[in-house]
């Protein structure tokens, strides 16, 4: 018989886990698999399954949820638990959600992420007794886990989803889902929910204190950025064959952006300023990219060079010491993580040299720059055009709009976005 404490329950593990000659074992149907089979509990790395409990508890979930995230789960016909309900979903969210050249997006591992609690307290429970006070009891459990208000509100929608797919493929019963649907998201101020504060904009004055401290590759990028509201990973993806250079007011259409699924054109307007940053970055092949760290890494080791105190006729010769194929290697572009990374780390050298000023001049507390992220920068470019030219011209300038009113508002909106760059940017 498995041993049980307050943990298991917590788990909800199907199966039995049971110990053999002082070794705990866990024997359990999988999803996909015909017929229960006994497992040794063996630590990673280890020959031998585990003596403790707890840690047998711990790699029995491991295997339980591995199996439901990358197991058989074409063999799963029978949707007869909460388990082989995720486990059948998540190969529908793998084939749906693609970009446009076909690979998959980010939804499938955000699904995995919704799905975990979900697995770890109702496994075994067929979907059918998934109601709402069950559902209630999940989103309470993700208070507990301290998780904020607003991903949670964000994982338990994707939970709901997952049920509404499964009514369409007749999985379980369509009452089910209408009551799910009645569970309210968490709203602000009425639950004891850890709430994150609001992104706010970045004052232009500590954006343009860090672009010395850049690379400069980066800081093209952040300024650029600052004067078009472009989002990060669009001034990532950059490349001069997306640009229509045609008119005084340059157009870029950046070939990926978060609402290309709903078939909205996506229309950058760069002004004079933002021209004069981008043309030496533009004398490149048309299909590379603008903004490369590859490009970054060779400025600075150029800069390490240049400052050298140990003359080149001693030590070691330029480059003798750099390893041949490291495991971190610069890539073709920029993501948002590593363009985030590379601003954090101005951000970081500038406050340095704050710090060592005020020492010499003995000021014990000197105002340092706070940390701040790319898109608090696309908060400060809305805030500047809606203070300057109304809310209308900065969700043009921004790209926001929605299904309803882009057939009747595009066209004029583009030319309130072109007249902002044209006095802005």
């Amino acid at each position: 018989m498995a041993k049980t404490n307050s943990k298991s329950r917590r788990f909800n593990l199907p199966g039995t886990i049971y110990a053999r000659n002082g070794r705990y074992w866990y024997k359990v149907q999988l999803p996909g698999e015909p017929k229960p089979v006994a497992r040794p509990l063996k630590p990673v790395g280890a020959q031998y399954a585990t003596t403790d409990y707890t840690a047998a508890l711990e790699i029995a979930r491991n295997t339980y949820q591995q199996a439901i995230y990358h197991g058989h789960s074409a063999n799963i016909e029978n949707v007869s638990s909460i388990a082989a309900l995720v486990c059948v979903y998540l190969k529908h969210a793998k084939a749906y959600y693609k970009d446009s050249d076909g690979n998959p997006t980010r939804e499938p591992e955000n699904i995995e992420y919704a799905c975990k609690p979900l697995i770890e307290l109702f496994a075994a429970l067929p979907p059918e007794e998934f109601g709402p006070l069950k559902l209630i009891e999940l989103q309470n459990h993700l208070i507990q886990l301290n998780w904020s208000r607003g991903v949670i509100n964000q994982r338990i929608g994707m939970i709901k989803r997952m049920f509404k797919w499964a009514v369409a493929r007749q999985y379980i019963s369509p009452v089910l889902y209408h009551g799910l649907t009645a569970v309210e998201g968490l709203r602000r101020g009425r639950s004891a929910v850890r709430e994150t504060a609001r992104v706010k904009p970045v004052d232009e004055k500590y954006v343009y204190a860090v672009l010395p401290y850049a690379m400069p590759v980066t800081a093209a990028m952040i300024e650029l950025q600052l004067l078009t509201g472009m989002r990060p990973t669009e001034v990532c993806m950059m490349r001069p064959c997306d640009l229509d250079r045609s008119g005084n007011i340059w157009h870029y259409k950046p070939p990926k952006h978060k609402n290309l699924y709903r078939d909205i054109e996506r229309i950058v307007s760069i002004g004079p300023r933002g021209q004069e940053i981008l043309r030496p970055f533009l004398l490149r092949p048309a299909e590379s990219y603008c903004f490369s760290p590859i490009e970054s890494e060779r400025y600075r080791r150029a800069k390490l060079t240049e400052n050298r105190i140990t003359p080149l006729s001693c030590g070691n010769t330029v480059g003798s010491n750099r390893k041949e194929n490291p495991q971190v290697q610069p890539g073709q572009y920029y993501d948002s993580e590593s363009y985030r990374k590379a601003i954090a780390h101005a951000v970081q050298a500038a406050n340095k040299v704050i710090k060592e000023a005020a020492k010499k001049e003995g000021i014990e507390k000197p105002e340092l720059i706070p940390d701040w992220t790319p898109y608090q920068m696309r908060h400060t470019a809305a805030t500047k055009v809606r203070r300057e030219m109304g809310y209308e011209t900065a969700g043009a300038t921004l790209g926001h709009t929605n299904m309803s009113a882009t057939a009747i508002y595009a066209e004029r909106n583009q030319g309130l976005a072109d007249e902002a760059a044209r006095r802005l940017g």
